[in-house]
C-alpha cells in the first residue's frame, strides 16, 4: 500500500507535495520521493525514511516548479533504499535527469515476465521494483501521444495498480492510469491534482472525480481530459468536496467505522500482493528478522494481545499449531506476567496489536525479552514502542483505523497471522502444508470480502430482529471459534447489547442454559470440516425454541430450513473463511447498533488505543 500525490498549477508543487505525502503516510512510510519539472528536466529526490525526516534536505531551489508527482511507499518488491523509492525514472536517466518519473501504488503482477523481456531488449535496471518495469515500458512507448503510451501499461500490465507519470517533453502535463488500486482528480482554482485518497485534496481541490477500473486522466494546470482502455475519450461527472469530508475526512460515509469496512478489499489485496504470489512460491516477509533455521528450533509459540488482536491470536495459534506442527497458544497479555510463563531462546512471543501502544502487550513483550524468548510483533503501526521493542516486525499496513471498533485492522492481523503460519510451515519443512491451496484462496479473499460487504440488506433484516434483544449467543468451531468470539465483541462494543463467544462444542457445557426465543444465537457454520457439527449445535438451539442467524456457504442446501435469518458469503478455504465470516458480523453489529442510535464511533467507556493496566 503506497500514497501517489501530483500537482499541476500555478503554486510551487514542492510544498503540495510534501504535504500530501505527510497526510498519505498512513499507507506506508518506508521511502518517500519527488519529481519535479524545471527547465526543461525532470529534478527527483528520494531516500529511504519518513518525510518529517527527508523533507528538510530536499532544496526547494533545486525543485522549483509547479509540476510535480510525489510518493510514500511500503515496500513490496525490493527492500527499502534508494534505488527503490519512487519516483522511479526510465530513459537517459540521470540523478536530476530521466525521460519518465513515475510512481506506483499497487501490484504488477507478471513483472518477472516483463523484466525479463525488457532485460533481453537491452533495458539495465536500476531497482528491484516492479515500478520501474512500468518506467521503461511508458518511455518506451511515448511516440508523443500520451495516452497511447499509457495504454501500453494497460495492455501489458497484470494486476492491480495506479500510477502517476511525468514526461520531460510534457512540462506541466500528469499522466495517470488506474487499475484496480484507487486514484481521485482533485480540481481546483488554475489548479489541479492527483491523489489516492481525499484527504491530500481537501483544501486546494473544490470538487473530485475519482478514475474508473482502467482509465486514463491527462491532467494540466486548466484541463482534465479522461479516456477508457481504448482510447476514446469519456466524460465524467465531478462532485464537490462537502462540508463533512473537510471536516472529518470520512469520504461520504455516515461512520468511520463503515468506511474502514469498505476499505477491507483493497487493504487485504495490498498485503496479499506484498507478501505472496498466486502460487504461493514466494513469501515477502524478510522483515520478521528470523531464519528458517530459528523457525526450526522454536518449540513453542506464545501470541500475547488483548480484546480484538486476541481473538486474532487465538486464530493464529489455530493455524501455527495446525499447519507449523508447533505448539501454540493464545494468551490474554494483561496475566501474561502473572502466570510467569517459561521462556527461553526456543519460545517465539508474538505480541499483536493495532496501534502498537497497547499497555498489556508491551509488558507481556518485555516479560519475554527479559526471558531471553524470541520476539515478534503484528502491528498496524511499524513505529510504535512494541514495533521497536520486538525483534521483528510484520505490518499489517490496514492504514488509520479511527473508529474504536476494530474492522480493517482485524482482518489484517488475521490475514497477517496465515502468512505468517505459511511462512513458518515453509521454513519447517511441512511436507503437507497447504501453500498453493491456500495462496489461491487468499488471491480471491478481496472479492470474497467484496462480495460479502454488498449483501447489506441480509444483515441489516437480521439487525431490525435483533436490535431489541438485551443478549446474544455466537457460536463457532476450530478457527471459527475466534470470529464468533469477535462478533460477540463487536456486537457489546458498539450496540450495547451482551454478547458472549464461545466454541461451539462448550454450549452443551453451560451456554445453553442461556438459549430462548429472546436470546439469538448467531452460529458459523460455513463449508469445510466444521459443518456438519455446526449444523448440530444449530439444531439443538432450535429445538429450544431459539432464534438462529446463520453465517453460511452460498448455496447451502441447509441453510434457510435452520435459521430464521441467513448471512451468505461466499466460498473458500476453510482457514480462509474466518476473515470472510467476519464481514457479515461486522455489518450485523454496525446496523443493530445504528438502529439503536448508538455512538458508533466512540461507544461509551471505550478508547481506541488503551495505554494503561
Amino acid at each position: 500500500m503506497c500514497g501517489i500525490i501530483g500537482y499541476t498549477g500555478s503554486s510551487q508543487a514542492l510544498p503540495v507535495l510534501i504535504q500530501g505525502i505527510r497526510l498519505l503516510s498512513y499507507r506506508g512510510y518506508d521511502s518517500a520521493g519527488v519529481s519535479v519539472w524545471r527547465e526543461g528536466a525532470l529534478h527527483v529526490r528520494k531516500d529511504p525514511g519518513r518525510i518529517e525526516d527527508l523533507a528538510p534536505s530536499w532544496d526547494p531551489d533545486g525543485l522549483a516548479g509547479t509540476t510535480g508527482i510525489g510518493h510514500t511507499r511500503w515496500a513490496t518488491h525490493g527492500v527499502p533504499n534508494r534505488a527503490n523509492a519512487h519516483p522511479q525514472q526510465a530513459g537517459e536517466t540521470t540523478e536530476d535527469g530521466g525521460l519518465v518519473s513515475l510512481v506506483h501504488n499497487g501490484i504488477v503482477e507478471n513483472d518477472l515476465a516483463l523484466r525479463e523481456t525488457l532485460e533481453a531488449e537491452g533495458v539495465a535496471f536500476r531497482s528491484d521494483t516492479d515500478t520501474e518495469i512500468l518506467a521503461h515500458l511508458f518511455a518506451r512507448a511515448f511516440q508523443g501521444d500520451p495516452v497511447a503510451a499509457a495504454r501500453v501499461l494497460l495492455d501489458r500490465c497484470r494486476g492491480q495498480f495506479a500510477v502517476a507519470i511525468q514526461h520531460r517533453d510534457l512540462p506541466d502535463t500528469l499522466i495517470a492510469v488506474r487499475r484496480g488500486s484507487p486514484l481521485l482528480v482533485g480540481l481546483g482554482v488554475r489548479e489541479n491534482l492527483l491523489a489516492s485518497d481525499l484527504r491530500p485534496l481537501v483544501g486546494r481541490a473544490d470538487r473530485v472525480m475519482e478514475l474508473g477500473e482502467s482509465e486514463i486522466v491527462i491532467v494540466t494546470p486548466d484541463a482534465v481530459h479522461l479516456f477508457d482502455a481504448s482510447g476514446a475519450a469519456i466524460e465524467r461527472e465531478t462532485r464537490a468536496i462537502d462540508h463533512t469530508e473537510r471536516d472529518t475526512g470520512k469520504d461520504g460515509y455516515p461512520h468511520f467505522m463503515l468506511k474502514e469496512m469498505h476499505e477491507q478489499p483493497e487493504r487485504l489485496y495490498e498485503l496479499v500482493a506484498g507478501r505472496i504470489d498466486p502460487e504461493g512460491r514466494v513469501l515477502r516477509m524478510d522483515d520478521l528478522g528470523l531464519t528458517d533455521e530459528q523457525w526450526r528450533s522454536f518449540e513453542r509459540v506464545d501470541l500475547v494481545a488483548a480484546g480484538t488482536a486476541f481473538n486474532a491470536c487465538a486464530y493464529g495459534a489455530y493455524l501455527l499449531e495446525s499447519m507449523a506442527r508447533i505448539p501454540a497458544r493464545a494468551l490474554m497479555a494483561h496475566e501474561y506476567e502473572s502466570r510467569d510463563p517459561v521462556l527461553d531462546e526456543r519460545v517465539l512471543v508474538i505480541a499483536v496489536s493495532q496501534s502498537g501502544e497497547t499497555m498489556d502487550t508491551k509488558i507481556a513483550l518485555q516479560v519475554a525479552l527479559d526471558a531471553g524468548a524470541a520476539t515478534l510483533a503484528v502491528l498496524n503501526v511499524r513505529e510504535s514502542v512494541i514495533g521497536r521493542m520486538a525483534g521483528g516486525v510484520l505490518d499489517m499496513h490496514a492504514g488509520p483505523e479511527i473508529g474504536v471498533a476494530s474492522t480493517k485492522a482485524y482482518t489484517g492481523m488475521l490475514c497477517s497471522l496465515l502468512l505468517l503460519a505459511l511462512k513458518a510451515s515453509r521454513a519447517r519443512c511441512i511436507a503437507d502444508a497447504p501453500i498453493a491451496e491456500i495462496a489461491q484462496a487468499l488471491w480471491a479473499l478481496p472479492d470474497a470480502v467484496r462480495t460479502a460487504l454488498e449483501r447489506f440488506d441480509e444483515a441489516a433484516a437480521a439487525a431490525q430482529d435483533v436490535r431489541r434483544a438485551d443478549h446474544m449467543l455466537y457460536l463457532g468451531r476450530g478457527p471459527d471459534a475466534a470470529t464468533a468470539s469477535e462478533g460477540a465483541l463487536k456486537m457489546k462494543e458498539i450496540s450495547y447489547i451482551h454478547a458472549e463467544g464461545h466454541p461451539a462444542g462448550e454450549m452443551k457445557h453451560g451456554p445453553i442454559a442461556l438459549v430462548s426465543r429472546e436470546m439469538p444465537t448467531v452460529a458459523i457454520a460455513t463449508a469445510g470440516p466444521w459443518r456438519e457439527r455446526m449444523l448440530g449445535n444449530v439444531r439443538e438451539v432450535r429445538a429450544r425454541e431459539g432464534e438462529i442467524i446463520l453465517v453460511a456457504t452460498d448455496g447451502d442446501p441447509d441453510a434457510a430450513k435452520l435459521a430464521d435469518f441467513v448471512l451468505s458469503v461466499p466460498a473458500t478455504h476453510p482457514l480462509v473463511a474466518p476473515i470472510v465470516n467476519a464481514i457479515p458480523l461486522q455489518i450485523l453489529a454496525y446496523e443493530t447498533a445504528r438502529r439503536r442510535g448508538c455512538d458508533i464511533d466512540q461507544p461509551r467507556n471505550l478508547a481506541k488505543t488503551v495505554t494503561v493496566q
